[in-house]
Order: structure tokens, then C-alpha cells, then sequence
């Protein structure tokens, strides 16, 4: 009998080493190496996140991204809530663009450290991407967007444009805002330059995604009857956009020859003190309102000709133009 019990115990106690290991392996299995490293890559979340997900739903890998998703979600709403009041003076202008249509948007945060992360340069670049797939489906010669617009906006994630900044404020801890956006058409016989400046962040996207502090978009015609212009279009419109992020003119205006603003002004008798005060108030207002004109501006590249004169000679009419500066004071922001 005793003998029995001796022999009997081992193997008890052996089987119950098996029932607790079968048992930890049906409650928790360690997160694959690999799934991990994926999963780590795909979605930016961090490494202790990442093995939490895939430990939670045993290495399935869509369950487990699903949930971060969710997760992060929820922690950047709250974290947005609270970060909302906070200021956003930085952040990225980004332009996709072609000869033929174009997308400017504007995307904030609060520091320039955080707008030169890779993780914001791609959220900016994947935003870009969706505003300009959106617009393009409207088929709309042109579209402006606000905050509240452009936050609504279905990405191809089937999430809001909205969830996919959230999600980068919990990663990254900052206010950020998708603060606006436009989109031109070019019209059969005018084309599209595009420029951003400076031109030195750079998209990870295989899409050409233009990214800087400051972006202009111009739309052109140039007339039929041209032989040799002086500039290729393409290099005129760069020229262009470079002037207008430079200069920040706030209408294209008309153009008026040199010739004729030289033109001697006809003598007059003198009149009263006030007469000629006002005359004179109302001179510095015209000259105040031509400079915020852009074909009456001095070329930002060669300051011996006007706008006016260096589109005359190519031939071209400038018919309409957009300019983002990240951070500025908008209008509609003011009341």
C-alpha cells in the first residue's frame, strides 16, 4: 500500500503540471515576435500597447488592431477634450496636386518639434490624401472648407477624418486641428502651378505630397496666339506661387502699364489746406490698396518689373489664387 502511494505520487503530481500549463496556455499566449513587430510598425502605437492587444486576443492579429484603434480613440478624445483651449500656432501646409486639380490643406499643433515628427507628417500626408480624394469625387469646379466640414469627412478607413486626428493626439500629446482646406479644378485651357516653401519635409507616401509652413496655389490661361514665351508655363507658375507665399498679396487686381501711371498728373490751382490734406490721405490709400494687388507688385524675383508686366510679356492671365500660412489669422476666426 505504501508502496503504491510512492508510486502513484509522481505521476499525480506530473498531471497536475500538465492540467496548469494546458490551462496558462487557454488564458494567455505570449505575443508573436512577428505579429508584434507589424503590428508596432503599422499602427505607430507603443511596443507595451502593441503585446497587450496581441496577448489579449491571442495573437489575432485584426482583433488586436481593432482594439488598439478603439483604445486610442477613446484616449484621444478624452486627452482632445482636455487639450482643446491650448494654442496651435505650429503645424504643416500640405498640397496634392496635378496640372489639373489641386488640394491645399492645413493641418495644426502646438510645437514645431512635434510638426516635424514623422508621425505628424504622415497623418498631414494620409489627410491630404482624403481631402483631396473627397473633393475630387464632388466634381466641383472649386470647394473651401472649414474645421467643422472637413472633420466630418468620411476617410477610406470608414473612420472620420476627425477620429484620425484624435488618434495622433493620444500618441503624441499635443492639440491638433485639421483647421482647413480648399480644392481647384483647372478649366479645359488653363493649367495649375503649386509650390510650399520651405520645401524641406518630406512625404513618405509613394503620391507626390507637398509639405511645408506656407502654400500657394495659382490657375492660369495663356493665349493661343504665343509662339516663344519668354517662360515655359511650368516655370511661370512656380515663379508665380513663389512671389504670392513671399509677398502675400490679397487680390490679383488690374494690370496698368508703366507708361501709364508715368503719365504727368494736369495742373491744378491750389485749394485749401484741407483740399490738399485729403488729396493726399486719399493718394497713400490707393498706393496701400496696389500693394495688396498682385499684378501691380514688384516681382518678388526681379524687382525691375512689376507682376503685371512679367505675365504681359508671357502672355498669361492669371485668373484666381489661393495662399495657406500655417498659424495665421483668418477672418472668420476674428468675430
Amino acid at each position: 500500500m505504501t508502496g503504491m502511494h510512492w508510486t502513484l505520487k509522481p505521476r499525480i503530481w506530473h498531471f497536475l503540471q500538465s492540467s496548469a500549463r494546458m490551462y496558462s496556455t487557454e488564458i494567455s499566449v505570449g505575443a508573436d515576435k512577428t505579429l508584434l513587430s507589424k503590428l508596432r510598425k503599422q499602427t505607430g502605437f507603443t511596443f507595451s500597447n502593441c503585446k497587450k492587444a496581441l496577448t489579449k486576443f491571442n495573437n489575432d492579429y485584426d482583433q488586436a488592431k481593432k482594439w488598439l484603434v478603439e483604445e486610442a480613440q477613446k484616449e484621444g478624445w478624452a486627452r482632445a477634450t482636455k487639450l482643446q483651449t491650448r494654442p496651435m500656432s505650429q503645424g504643416l501646409v500640405a498640397i496634392v496636386a496635378d496640372n489639373k486639380q489641386a488640394t491645399m490643406i492645413e493641418v495644426n499643433c502646438e510645437t514645431d518639434f512635434v510638426a516635424r515628427n514623422d508621425k505628424f507628417t504622415s497623418l498631414v500626408t494620409k489627410l491630404a490624401q482624403e481631402c483631396s480624394a473627397y473633393f475630387e469625387a464632388l466634381q466641383e469646379k472649386e470647394v473651401s472648407l472649414g474645421k467643422a466640414e472637413l472633420d466630418q469627412i468620411k476617410s477610406s478607413e470608414a473612420t472620420t477624418l476627425a477620429d484620425l486626428v484624435v488618434l495622433n493626439v493620444a500618441n503624441l500629446g499635443e492639440n491638433m486641428s485639421l483647421r482647413r482646406g480648399v480644392f481647384i479644378k483647372a478649366d479645359d485651357g488653363t493649367v495649375l502651378s503649386t509650390y510650399v516653401h520651405p520645401n524641406t519635409i518630406k512625404s513618405q507616401s509613394s503620391q507626390k505630397v507637398l509639405l511645408g509652413k506656407y502654400g500657394a496655389i495659382v490657375e492660369m490661361r495663356q493665349a493661343k496666339t504665343v509662339d516663344k514665351p519668354a517662360l515655359s508655363l511650368s516655370d511661370l507658375g512656380s515663379h508665380l506661387c513663389q512671389h504670392i507665399v513671399g509677398m502675400n498679396p490679397r487680390t490679383i487686381g488690374e494690370y496698368i502699364p508703366r507708361e501709364k501711371k508715368e503719365e504727368p498728373i494736369e495742373e491744378r490751382p491750389l485749394g485749401d489746406e484741407d483740399e490738399a490734406t485729403s488729396d493726399t490721405e486719399g493718394s497713400s490709400k490707393v498706393v496701400e490698396v496696389e500693394d495688396d494687388r498682385l499684378l501691380n507688385q514688384e516681382f518678388l524675383l526681379d524687382t525691375s518689373m512689376t507682376v503685371g508686366e512679367l505675365v504681359s510679356l508671357n502672355e498669361v492671365e492669371i485668373l484666381q489664387f489661393r495662399r495657406f500660412a500655417c498659424g495665421e489669422e483668418l477672418e472668420d476666426e476674428k468675430q
